[in-house]
Formats: C-alpha cells, structure tokens, sequence
C-alpha cells in the first residue's frame, strides 16, 4: 500500500493534533481533585512525561502545566514526576529559549514540587530548577517573576542551607530590585520570599540589611497608599529579621521603624495589628534599652489598644509584648500596672474561652508581678489570682502549668493576708497551698501587726483544717506558722478574743524555731527574670 506525501502530512497533522487535544484535556482536568486518582490509575503521568520534550511549544506548555497541577494535588504525584530525573531537565533545560506561558508554569512546577519537604527541593535544585529560576527573574514578564518569586519562597522554605544556597546564586538583589516596582502581586510576593530566606538565622537576614533595603521596607508600611496586604507581607519580614539579635532590632529601629509601628497598631485590619505586635514582641525581649524606647514612644497604649480591638486569640501578640516588656525592669512593670493593662487582662481570663491566650495572659501577669510586694499586690488585688486559681482547676495542662510558675512569681513576692487567704480554697492544688502557708511563715514572725489580724480575719483558725502527716514539708510549715502564736491561742484559734488577749498576741516574741522554711532552694529561681522569661518564651513563638 502506497501513500501521497500530503496523506503522511496529513498522519502528521493528526497525531500533533490528537497530542495537543490530550495534553489540554488532561490539564483541564487535573483542576478538579476528584479527577486526579482516576488520571493516575491510567498512567496519565507516563503518559505526560515524553510530551515535556515535544516539538511543538504549546504541547510542551501544557505537559507542563499538566504534571504542575497533578503535583500540587499529592505527594504521591510528586514522587512518580521525581521518579525520572529525565523529566526535571526537559522541563528545565529549554526554559531560556520558551514563552513567557511555558516561563510561568515551570515555575508553578517548581513551587509545587518544593512544598512538600526538602528532599524534593534537593532534587529540583540540582536537576536545574535553580538556573531555571535565575532566567525567570530575568524575564521582563511581570507574571513570570511573580511565579518565580513563589518558586523561591517554596524552596526557602525548607532551611538555612537551601537559603543560602539561593542567597549565593545572587536572588537577593533581584527580589529587592522586583519589591521596588509598582505591581502590588509583585510586591506582595517579593516579601513573602524576602521573609522565607530571613527567617532561618542572623546571617542570613543580615544579607537584606546589608543590600540597605531596610529603610524601604519600613516606608512600605507608612505610606498611606500601601496596600493592607504589602503592610502584612512587609510586617511579617521585619518580624523575622529583628527577632535574630539585638544588633539587627538596631538596625530597624535605625531605619525609623518608631514610631510608624505603633501607629499601625490602631490599623482598622487585624492581622496588621496582630503583625505588629509580634514585631514589637520580638524587639523588646532584646534588651531593657529598646523596652524604654518603647514606653517613652507609647508602646503600652498602643498594645492596650490591640487587646481591645482583637477578637479572640488576635491579641495574644501584644499580650506577650507586654510581658516581655514588664521583664526588663521594676520600672517597667510598674509604668504597665499605671497603664490599667492589668484590668483587661483580668477581663479575657474571665470572658476568653482560647486556653492559649489565657495562658499567654496568665505568663504576663506573673512577669509584671514578680519584682517586688507592691507589684504583687498590684496583681493580686485586681481580682487576677482569683481567676489565675479558677483557669487552673477547670482548664486543661497548659493552663495549669502556667498557673503553678504565676502564682510562684506572684506569692513570693505577695504580702498581703487578706488576699493570700482568698487562695486557700477546697478546689486549691496542694502545690499552691504549700506556696501561700511559705508566704505567711515570711510575713508573721516579723509584724505584730499581721499577727493580729491573721487571728482576728480567722486565718489562724482556717489554717488548723490542714492536718498534714508528721515530717512532710506542709507539716513542717504549718508547725512554723503556729509558733508565731501562744500555744493557748493555737488550740482555741476561734478568730474572736478579747482585746486583753490581743495585746498578749502582740507583745508574743515568736520562738527561734520559726523560720521561713524552703521547700525548693531552686525556687528562688523564679525571681531571676532571664531564667524564668527565657523558659516560656518558646511557648509563645
């Protein structure tokens, strides 16, 4: 059988038709999830791969597009493209000489192969993904280096070494170049990648303070005209890079991050808020310096004014700062109890139903109440402990965990009775209870004073109730408390006496054996602010 050449051309045009008819199909039907198991079930990815290499650009594009799609959909998806490494440099060997549509799902490709784990991104990198990335960012196309932008923040994702490895093929200064120009998706972009890379380690985000970029960052969030998402993306990079060391908080502060920060705690967008407590947050455990600058800038009112205007969880950010901020000094402490922080705060333990902001809450009160009785007082007279104590016997670990290392802050500090004897209660964890019977053997056989009131309130008398076995550590204190007092005046604790018998009380010299008793020598601990703030803050990172 013979055929006319214009019949093989006319086999030709079919078979390069019917490719292109399969590739566009199957690409239009990987958008769909439900789609996806059958497509694989029939060997459609085998099927792609050879058409990568295809003559024909727009065959190409859409194999393209097609395992980008099927990849995004699955791990396993990945996997079986990653099985052969032919395919990864098909997809990348050609993509200097392709269109920009080729251009952008390539980079789609790689962003969604890079997501999953960094093995992944190993492979890609070193099957020329990288260089495919550096010719796209060179591309005039704007859309083509948005992609690729979201190519670089899928591979940084995954660690300082692939970071690196992206700072030294020279991707900084052309994420800076294309943060500079005026599409907002580009911008949007840029600092999402910008963010990834600086996020790892000081080095690392010391190449964007280097490259003087810093100073431009900042202005992006006090324009007026900036769009709400640009001001999250830009907030979010300059969390991550001050948060390394107090030399680059330095240098933000440098590049007059104050007092635009806090004026972007009153935004009308949450998330915004939220991200600019953080940033505050991650400054001022850095030093008590940048705590004062601060404060003196107005940084209390302006949390305060994130905690009444979040919904939920939202303020935990500027809970936490102020927290930070209440541990660099007594000063401090006392300028955030003048400040009426404490009262709201009062407030979300008793109205939040988010355990982890009541036990960011609860952490925060501890740090401003552990510097001296006053600041103690403060606390524990607003009606805080009470809802410390109350969190601590309905919540969950978390909760109560928090609650143990507060009210050893707070109680080591408290000299008041009144409020101290509020605590001891049925529902009271014996921890507590142990904590607040050390606070009276510290307060009694120093103040006559106290000694009065403590039987006339029925403290002596509610005290008795304990009737812990010889030789513990409650017995011992309990024993401690009662030698403050006439051994008559212990058996008839009744808390009502004549004044006659008061005045005996007050002219009692307690007896030698009445010690302040320790049960934990590393208790003490717990009024070293770097130990104790340096032990929870991972839990609020």
């Amino acid at each position: 059988m013979t055929s006319s050449p214009k019949a093989i051309v006319q086999v030709v045009e079919n078979f390069n038709k019917s490719k292109l008819a399969f590739v566009q199909t199957i690409a239009d039907l990987a958008i769909k999830p439900a789609y996806i198991e059958c497509l694989r079930k029939h060997g459609v990815i085998a099927m792609a791969k050879p058409l990568v290499g295809d003559p024909n650009t727009t065959v190409r594009t859409n194999a393209v597009l097609f395992l980008s799609r099927m990849i995004g959909h699955s791990e396993s998806c990945a996997m079986e493209v990653l099985s052969s490494s032919v395919t990864l440099g098909r997809v990348f060997d050609c993509v200097a000489k392709e269109n920009k549509y080729y251009k952008k799902n390539c980079m789609d490709f790689i962003r969604n192969i890079c997501k999953y784990n960094e093995d992944f991104t190993k492979i890609v990198l070193t099957s020329g993904g990288l260089d495919a990335i550096l010719v796209c960012m060179d591309d005039f196309d704007v859309l083509v280096r948005e992609f690729a932008l979201q190519a670089i923040a899928s591979v940084a994702r995954h660690g300082p070494d692939l970071s690196t490895q992206l700072v030294n093929a020279g991707l900084v200064p052309q994420i800076l170049l294309c943060l500079k120009e005026q599409p907002t998706t580009l911008k949007i972009a840029s600092l999402a990648a910008l963010d990834r890379i600086a996020k790892h380690n000081a080095d690392l985000a010391q190449t964007i303070v280097t490259a003087s970029e810093l100073p431009y960052i900042v202005c992006l969030l006090s324009s007026t005209h900036t769009n709400i998402k640009v001001q999250r993306g830009a907030l979010a990079l300059i969390r991550d890079i001050v948060r390394h060391c107090l030399s680059l908080s330095e240098n933000a502060i440098e590049a007059d991050l104050f007092p635009t920060i806090l004026v972007l705690m009153g935004s009308p967008d949450e998330l915004v808020r939220n991200e600019a407590a953080k940033v505050v947050g991650e400054m001022v455990k850095q030093s008590v310096q940048i705590s004062q600058l601060v404060v003196n800038a107005g940084g209390i009112a302006a949390l305060m004014n994130v905690i009444k205007l979040s919904k939920e969880h939202c303020c935990l950010p500027a809970v936490i700062a102020i927290g930070y901020i209440a541990i660099s000094s007594p000063l401090l402490a006392s300028v955030i109890i003048q400040s009426d922080v404490l009262l709201p705060l009062n407030g979300i333990l008793e109205n939040d139903d988010d355990e982890f902001l009541k036990a960011g809450v609860i952490w925060a009160l501890g740090l401003i109440g552990k510097h001296s009785c006053e600041h103690s007082r403060a606390v524990c007279t607003t009606g805080n402990v009470v809802c410390i104590m109350t969190e601590s016997t309905k919540s969950g670990a978390e909760i109560r965990l928090k609650t143990e290392v507060t009210m050893k802050l707070l109680l080591c500090k408290c000299d008041d009775l009144v409020t101290l004897n509020t605590l001891l209660t049925d529902s009271t964890p014996m921890e507590i209870v142990i904590c607040v019977l050390e606070q009276f053997l510290k307060i009694l056989p120093t103040n006559a004073k106290a000694r009065r009131s403590f039987i006339l309130d029925g403290h002596l008398k509610r005290i008795q109730q304990y009737s812990p076995a010889p030789d513990t550590e409650m017995y011992k204190i309990l024993q401690g408390i009662n030698c403050c007092f006439p051994e008559d005046i212990v058996q008839r604790a009744t808390g009502d006496f004549p004044e006659s018998v008061m005045q005996t009380v007050d002219k009692y010299q307690p007896k030698s054996n009445c010690v302040f008793y320790s049960r934990h020598p590393k208790s003490n601990e717990l009024n070293n602010s770097d130990n104790s703030s340096h032990e929870e803050e991972a839990t609020f990172e």
